[in-house]
């Protein structure tokens, strides 16, 4: 279930932890909010979420759609959307948590709450093969872009596939 980041759980996300030979992948949730923060200040669309399996805690997600006026902005970021922070907590992972909060988001997403758009673009670290595994079984594809060294991934999601996905995921 993805929830609101408020201040009833602001502290309790800043807390989750990836393990230590994941820290590499992903920034720190604290660095995250402060960048969303910081977005959304500047006028652009950005949610973040708390991810709950029942009434436990066990992730972040962090969506915006639109946001291509910065520096290294792939081409696909005009007019879509942008999973741009997604963890599970150590204590959480190997759990296929992170299966079913992805297919959560990309059925929020798929709802259009901040705009019309296309497809659903990521970005991972190359040697993240555990990242890749997930968004590609997910149907993300590589478009030939990248932001920095990290490879970009996208979503279709006007894809009817997606109407039966989990079904067809596992």
């Amino acid at each position: 279930e993805l929830k609101r980041i408020t201040n009833q759980n602001l502290w309790d996300v800043v807390n989750l932890k990836v393990k230590s030979d994941q820290k590499e992948y992903i920034a720190d949730n604290t660095i995250s909010l402060l960048e969303a923060y910081a977005t959304q200040n500047e006028g652009e669309k950005v949610e973040t979420f708390a991810i709950y399996e029942k009434d436990n805690l066990v992730g972040f997600a962090m969506i915006n759609f639109n946001v291509c006026n910065w520096e290294g902005a792939p081409k696909v970021a005009r007019n879509n959307y942008c999973l741009w922070r997604f963890m599970i907590d150590q204590k959480y992972q190997d759990q296929a948590l992170g299966i079913d909060a992805l297919v959560c988001l990309i059925r929020y997403i798929k709802s259009m709450p901040l705009g019309r758009g296309k497809k659903l673009y990521l970005s991972y670290v190359p040697t993240n093969v555990a990242a890749e595994k997930l968004y590609k079984a997910a149907g993300f594809v590589p478009n030939g872009e990248k932001i920095g060294e990290e490879i970009v991934l996208v979503l279709d999601l006007e894809n009817q596939l997606w109407n039966s996905w989990p079904e067809v995921f596992f």
